[in-house]
């Protein structure tokens, strides 16, 4: 087997276990709590960038044979590949399957980040609304008139 060829096979089982990774950090951004979603997100990222970079290398690979590039692209029959890109292709299909079961996850996540997203917006305006309620409340029970209907003026002296 060319040395190609097996660089292509090293670089697909690390994107693959890279991939792997981010499956299960998507997988439980489904039950974490929500103070932990952040730091998911950050390590999801840390893992695309290294992915990115297998990527750039897997290019460089698909430039320079162009069997490679067609068994990369899934632009290719598998019963017309040599055993040794067969083998590439079945590393091909491995990446793709993973990359499958978090797209399919992904929907899970967004909506659970909206769910969080609205929850805490919910608290501010409860806690916005709950504070200026009190205020009025009181201020009508000592002084017997709304507060925003009080002119103030800074120019009161003491």
């Amino acid at each position: 087997m060319s040395q190609i060829y097996e660089d292509v096979i090293g670089y697909l089982r690390e994107k693959t276990a890279l991939l792997s990774e981010i499956e299960k950090i998507t997988d439980s951004m489904a039950v974490v709590p929500q103070e932990e979603l952040l730091a998911c997100t950050e390590k999801r990222g840390e893992l695309v960038d290294k992915i990115k970079i297998i990527d750039d290398k897997l290019r460089e690979f698909a430039g320079m044979d162009n069997d490679v590039r067609n068994v990369l692209n899934n632009a290719c029959e598998k019963d017309d590949l040599t055993p040794e890109l067969s083998k590439i292709y079945i590393e091909v299909l491995a990446v793709n399957a993973v990359l499958n079961r978090i797209n399919s996850n992904d929907d899970v996540i967004k909506n659970r980040i909206q769910y969080e997203k609205e929850k805490i917006l919910n608290k501010i305006q409860t806690f916005n609304q709950g504070g200026e309620a009190a205020t009025q409340r009181y201020y009508k029970s000592v002084h017997g008139t709304s507060f925003a209907t009080v002119n103030v003026s800074r120019d009161i002296k003491i």
